[in-house]
């Protein structure tokens, strides 16, 4: 492509024309037009790549809600890699003394209701046929709660007798010489006397009178203060609580035993 180009050439003669004819080739245009570009035109700035900075941005309060979170699930403390049992106490039901026998109750039955064995309660209330009981009946309950007292003498022999729970002990060298005995004390009208006395007379047999009573033939006697005295009762057939005038009955059986056994001048505790 060639480009026809008239130009003023001549400064001397400003009045006139000096026509002058060039032939530009197309590509001597371009690489004109290249070298103005790179020497004359100003470069392009470089696009910053610092991120516009944005006016502050407005916080709306928002309303603080309470932390329920451990009420609602409570921590719980780590447990042992091995587990521990916790100590056990006891527990010693609360059983009366005595038990007073309700219309249509059996032996076994109160003696489940308790706790006890049947024929342990029948032992403890001299009851030797358990079918054979009525309403009204008081039985003692809670033998096996009964704590043994600790004699006040150390050597030789003592008699203690527990009003409390109607028991009678024997003890040598402050040791029990026999099992417990279940006995009946004074009533209360007529209670057994309390403190520390001795046997001062032993009689196998022996006539007892009162107010309302006369009794031939009493065995085994063993008194330790005025009238008052270790004896048995074979017409007391529901020992194990108190019922008698101030004496404590005892089983022949038993009677007879404590009677062999101490000695004119053995001591006897009385504790309430």
């Amino acid at each position: 492509c060639i480009i026809n180009v008239k130009l003023i050439l001549d400064p001397l003669h400003p009045g006139g024309t000096v026509n002058r004819h060039f032939k530009i080739s197309f590509i001597t245009i371009i690489l004109l037009f290249i070298l103005y570009s790179l020497f004359f035109l100003p470069s392009p700035k470089p696009k910053s790549t610092t991120p516009p900075i944005l006016p502050p941005a407005t916080i709306t309060p928002m309303s603080v809600l309470p932390l329920t979170l451990a009420a609602t699930h409570p921590s719980t403390p780590s447990k042992p890699l091995t587990n521990t049992p916790e100590p056990i106490t006891p527990q010693v039901p609360s059983v009366p003394q005595f038990y007073t026998v309700q219309t249509g109750q059996t032996l076994g039955l109160i003696a489940a209701m308790f706790g006890l064995n049947v024929e342990d309660l029948a032992l403890a209330n001299h009851i030797t046929d358990i079918n054979l009981i009525y309403t009204g009946q008081q039985l003692y309950i809670g033998s096996v709660f009964i704590i043994v007292p600790e004699p006040s003498i150390s050597y030789g022999k003592q008699i203690i007798v527990v009003l409390s729970t109607q028991r009678v002990y024997a003890f040598e060298d402050g040791v029990l010489a026999h099992t417990e005995f279940v006995v009946a004390t004074g009533k209360a009208s007529t209670p057994t006397v309390t403190g520390n006395y001795e046997i001062y007379i032993k009689l196998e047999s022996t006539r007892m009178t009162g107010p309302g009573y006369d009794i031939s033939n009493v065995p085994w006697t063993m008194y330790f203060h005025q009238g008052y005295g270790f004896h048995g009762a074979p017409w007391n057939n529901n020992l194990g609580h108190p019922a008698s005038h101030g004496c404590v009955n005892m089983s022949v059986e038993d009677a007879k035993w404590l009677f062999d056994w101490a000695e004119v001048g053995t001591p006897v505790l009385i504790l309430p």
